[in-house]
């Protein structure tokens, strides 16, 4: 009988190829519901997430599952403890989508200093050609960028910026060695913690999982620390940053702007207050999905997912330590 995995969102048809050319069944599920994901995942030797949450509801109910898969970079919404508890091994794709959330982050800076939102509504939807002269818009050139963290997505960010515009950096990244940065060809002056960054950065650019104690990494008193023509952009989390103080900062023009594409709820209400401010651009959470990303993450996951169906230790894995004694296919 062939193995079967469940996908609770559809992903690029990569990644579905790579799966059933090498003999497994793959299955979309119709819906989210717990109910139905309960039953579906209980017939399953492996699961691939994007947005559902893997809880620990979901994984109890995983009698078969002997992989979990995460279509994306980071594991926030799998139960890491739950599977360990199972012995299931999560497998997720880091990198896969390093470059479209980098090129995304980029397009942020540039849409906020150049004012395009604005500028682009008054325009067509008001008729309104002297808005002109009604801004000034900022160049990016020689500018200081303040990059809190540097993985994958913030070195390619600052590499875009540096080298591209010719701006400085200053980062804040405890785990990431000023050797790998000089070995990337980046010059980035490092700093012990966020007080510094935020006073001397024109942009401020997030680039962190969210924190575990869910305290916010940007709240009023990071936000006044910051220059009052700094922008601000989050590609990252949205619960990195206390939108409540965001949208006071704003309002009182206490930065000049902020670029988002993460947001605490997600979706985001229709009437979040910080849609109300046309130095606000904002997107759906969109910036990794690119079709080149789609693919890469596609493509990672499920190679990763049939390498575990096949019995091979998989090359991205989250949890190692349940590898030897990981719950094996029956069938």
């Amino acid at each position: 009988m062939a193995k079967k995995v469940l996908l609770t969102q559809p992903i690029h048809k990569g990644g579905i190829e790579l799966l059933q050319d090498n003999g497994i069944q793959v299955e979309i599920a119709e819906k989210t519901d717990e109910a139905y994901l309960t039953q579906k995942i209980s017939e399953c030797d492996g699961v691939i997430v994007r947005v559902t949450p893997m809880d620990r509801q979901l994984i109890a109910a995983a009698k078969k599952c002997v992989v979990i898969g995460r279509h994306g970079v980071g594991f926030d919404n799998v139960d890491i403890e739950a599977a360990n508890e199972h012995n299931i091994p999560v497998v997720y794709a880091p990198g896969s989508n390093s470059n479209a959330v980098a090129e995304h982050t980029v397009a942020l800076m540039f849409a906020v200093a150049k004012h395009i939102w604005g500028a682009n509504m008054n325009l067509r939807m008001k008729g309104n050609y002297g808005y002109r002269l009604q801004v000034v818009s900022t160049e990016l050139k020689g500018k200081t960028l303040g990059m809190i963290g540097l993985g994958n997505i913030g070195r390619r960010v600052a590499t875009f910026c540096q080298k591209g515009l010719g701006m400085k950096i200053i980062g804040y990244d405890p785990y990431i060695p000023a050797e790998l940065l000089a070995k990337e060809g980046l010059e980035v002056e490092l700093v012990s913690d966020l007080t510094y960054l935020l006073k001397n950065a024109d942009i401020v650019s997030l680039h962190m999982p969210g924190l575990s104690d869910k305290k916010k990494l940007i709240g009023k008193e990071e936000l006044a620390m910051m220059k009052e023509t700094a922008i601000l952009v989050n590609t990252a989390r949205g619960v990195l940053i206390d939108e409540d103080a965001l949208y006071e900062a704003l309002q009182t023009k206490k930065i000049a702007g902020a670029g988002l594409d993460v947001f605490d709820p997600e979706p985001p209400a229709a009437n979040n207050r910080l849609f109300e401010f046309a130095n606000v651009v904002a997107t759906p959470h969109m910036a990794a999905h690119t079709e080149e990303g789609n693919r890469n993450m596609a493509e990672i996951v499920a190679g990763n997912v049939l390498a575990v169906l096949k019995g091979e230790k998989p090359k991205n894995i989250a949890n190692p330590d349940i590898w030897e004694k990981r719950r094996v296919c029956k069938n």
